[in-house]
């Protein structure tokens, strides 16, 4: 089921991770040779004692976040944005973030 939205929907503060992750990943020529590309990979992982990063946390638990991978740079956080704006942090060395390295 395709959910119809408008440009202007993406907008709202809901929809910020979205907007996020689509000007990070931009399709253009330069990396998207064919009609369908995986411009990035975006992973929920979980696992024992994974991301236990705040002084409230029982360091005996489970825990889950997000591995983002593009352009050969993998990074994992506890949160997506973070893991989205980390990706992006790492990805200035590259010529352009979304094109080749």
């Amino acid at each position: 089921m395709k959910i119809e939205r408008h440009y202007q929907e993406f907008l709202k503060p809901e929809f910020k991770i979205d907007l996020a992750i689509r000007r990070m990943f931009p399709a253009n020529p330069n990396n998207t040779p064919s009609h369908k590309t995986v411009l990035a990979t975006i992973e929920v992982i979980g696992g024992f004692e994974l991301f236990n990063t705040y002084a409230y946390h029982n360091y005996e638990s489970w825990g889950q976040g997000y591995r983002v991978s593009s352009q050969g740079i993998t990074v994992e956080s506890e949160y997506l944005d973070d893991a989205i704006e980390l990706w992006g942090e790492k990805a200035k060395g590259l010529n352009s973030v979304g094109g080749e390295p």
